[in-house]
């Protein structure tokens, strides 16, 4: 054991520090998290993160990345918290009345995240800087999996698989959470940039749900092929991207009118989606291939395809503080 912490010690001494953009990607059945340098494909540094990671954020100035340890057989309780400029595990955080964490947003402040607990049926909000809980709100739903948040960080939204539902929670002021009936078996979700729309994925019927939060009413559905694993959305609104592990697709959706403008194929297990900054790439993650798969989203074709881990699933896209 000596051994080995010594000579994972010097691995990290040497990794070297980032000098552009990185992704964070996650590898679930292996417990790891890789960092990926965007300029080479080379993978920079991978550390080890609690039991059956699956999701990941990274804090928009580029310090921090915050890994859910969602488990396996065993449910997880702790997230995992990477410090993106010297590529180390700065500390993990336990959440022992909140197991099974999962989806994961970074509020604007750059040190909070709002996860969502299956187990609690929450939406937690944790300082991932110093290691604590700061607000814990009830979601009133089971099975709380994904979580999004307006870009004020004000509101909380998460896809409920079990009853097929949205909830809605306030993130700064005490209160009930509003619910909504979707479809069936929701678990993907995301909202649009301008925050209007909250688009939902339906894991047994292919559909995307559309749902005006305004209205607080479902406006359309878009049929996809298989299960809708993740969704996401360009910066400026205009185009969603669509997961498919099943059918091997990845589904580029004008985000306006709802027009699918691609389907491509893409072999080894599309699950998660990165965007980035300008809208003009995606990045996939590949769980049966252990790669990462770069999206032209304009020409709509596969520029390249670089190792990430074993299985990989949730994905970040960052550009560590120097």
């Amino acid at each position: 054991m000596i051994l080995l912490a010594a000579a994972l010690t010097m691995v990290t001494a040497a990794t070297p520090q980032p000098a552009g953009p990185v992704l964070v990607v996650v590898n679930k059945p292996a417990s790891t998290v890789s960092v990926v340098a965007l300029t080479s494909g080379k993978i920079l540094a991978t550390l080890p993160t609690g039991n059956g990671p699956h999701e990941v954020a990274a804090s928009a100035d580029g310090r921090w990345a915050v890994v859910t340890d969602y488990g396996a057989q065993t449910p997880g309780s702790s997230l995992t918290v990477v410090d993106l400029r010297t590529l180390t595990v700065a500390r993990t955080i336990p959440l022992p009345a909140n197991p099974r964490p999962h989806g994961v947003w970074f509020l604007p402040d750059n040190v909070t995240v709002a996860i969502s607990s299956e187990a609690s049926q929450s939406v937690v909000l944790v300082d991932a800087a110093r290691g604590a809980i700061t607000r814990t709100v009830p979601t009133g739903q089971a099975l709380s999996h994904m979580v999004a948040v307006s870009r004020d960080g004000k509101r909380g939204y998460t896809a409920n698989i079990t009853p097929g539902t949205l909830s809605a929670v306030d993130l700064e002021t005490p209160g009930e959470p509003r619910v909504l009936k979707v479809g069936t078996m929701t678990e993907a979700i995301n909202i649009t940039p301008a925050n209007d729309q909250a688009w939902l994925g339906s894991n047994n019927t292919g559909k995307v749900y559309v749902v005006d939060l305004a209205r607080w009413q479902v406006i359309d559905s878009l049929q996809t092929s298989g299960f809708p694993y993740r969704i996401g959305f360009t910066p400026d609104g205009a185009t969603a991207i669509v997961t498919n592990p099943q059918q091997d697709e990845v589904q580029v959706i004008d985000a306006k009118t709802r027009a699918k403008l691609a389907t491509m194929p893409v072999s080894g297990g599309p699950m998660g989606v990165a965007i980035a900054p300008d809208g003009s790439v995606a990045w996939i993650t590949l769980a049966g291939a252990g790669e990462v798969a770069e999206i032209d989203l304009r020409a709509h074709t596969v520029r390249r395809r670089f190792a990430a881990g074993v299985g990989p699933d949730g994905i970040a896209y960052a550009v560590p503080a120097r």
